[in-house]
């Protein structure tokens, strides 16, 4: 999982414009923003960069700002699809893709539409890739918390971006790979395969030795699945957002598991005023609430009363 993984999607002009660049300006690289006909922007967390053909970072947008005119666009969204644009079609309708190493590329498309439902997409515009990224022990410190003399249900917080699903990965590859001289049964639903990261039907990310990955099903019905046949003691669930995902975890709790799940909010006032959390708290079944503040080793836990 690193920008490697990625190298073959993208086009020879960019791959030469960034192996100009050092690992540490590489390895600090969150997403590669393409647009038709606009210059490459390159993010490192909140730090905006746009690059020249000879990999000169600029922190301006000038004329020698690396450009991606409409062909060399059009090869770098074939390759991400790999070359399979109608098998990606029920994704791009939601308006992202899943490439290689769990790396989730936004779309920004136009609908095709049939009578009244989007059936289809045209006029591919802009394309976001974000770069997955493994950080090992991430999840330490608040397992050192946490889960030394308890087992708890948690919901971890931060802003688009902010790490949390690298946070789940790790705290799955602790939780289920002997922290504490336990290797808990974990079940990780792996909707969009951005946690697991699947490739040929082998799982590439490091989640320990006991955990089971469900890939491609729903939320609320992998939860279902795995509640009915894999009898786990932790189920992991990246990004909550509807009723129908939090009836299901209702069911989860019923048979014994317990959760970690993700949202987004960028604040305490941000977390409490959603909707979707308010829901989850409802349950009764969390304790803890962990904000994971952006771009940066700190966190914030809060117990919930």
């Amino acid at each position: 999982m690193s920008l490697n993984t990625l190298i073959p999607c993208l086009s020879d002009g960019i791959n030469a414009a960034l192996s100009q660049l050092g690992a540490t300006a590489l390895n600090a690289l969150t997403e590669i923003r393409l647009r038709k006909n606009l210059p490459l922007v390159l993010c490192a967390g909140r730090n905006v960069y746009f690059i020249t053909a000879k990999g000169k970072l600029l922190n301006h947008c000038s004329e020698y700002a690396y450009r991606v005119d409409e062909e060399e666009f059009d090869v770098v969204f074939r390759r991400l699809c790999n070359y399979s644009v109608h098998c990606e079609i029920d994704n791009l309708i939601n308006g992202y893709i899943t490439v290689k190493g769990g790396n989730r590329v936004g779309v920004c498309s136009t609908a095709v539409k049939t009578n009244g439902v989007v059936t289809a997409v045209k006029e591919i515009t802009s394309l976001n890739i974000r770069i997955s990224k493994e950080v090992r022990d991430c999840a330490k410190p608040i397992l050192n918390l946490l889960y030394v003399n308890d087992f708890p249900s948690i919901i971890v917080a931060s802003p688009p971006s902010g790490g949390k699903t690298t946070f789940l990965r790790d705290f799955t590859r602790l939780l289920s790979g002997g922290f504490n001289n336990c290797y808990v049964k974990t079940a990780v639903i792996d909707e969009r395969n951005e946690i697991a990261c699947k490739d040929d039907g082998c799982i590439t990310a490091d989640l320990g030795v006991n955990t089971d990955v469900i890939t491609g099903f729903t939320k609320a019905a992998g939860i279902e699945i795995a509640v009915r046949t894999l009898a786990p003691e932790m189920i992991i669930c990246d990004e909550i957002s509807s009723v129908e995902e939090i009836e299901a975890m209702k069911n989860g709790f019923l048979s014994g598991a317990a959760f970690a799940v993700s949202v987004h909010a960028k604040s305490k006032e941000q977390l409490m005023n959603k909707h979707i959390v308010r829901n989850l708290i409802a349950t009764r079944e969390f304790s803890y609430v962990v904000l994971l503040k952006d771009y940066t080793n700190e966190f914030e836990i809060m117990e919930v009363s």
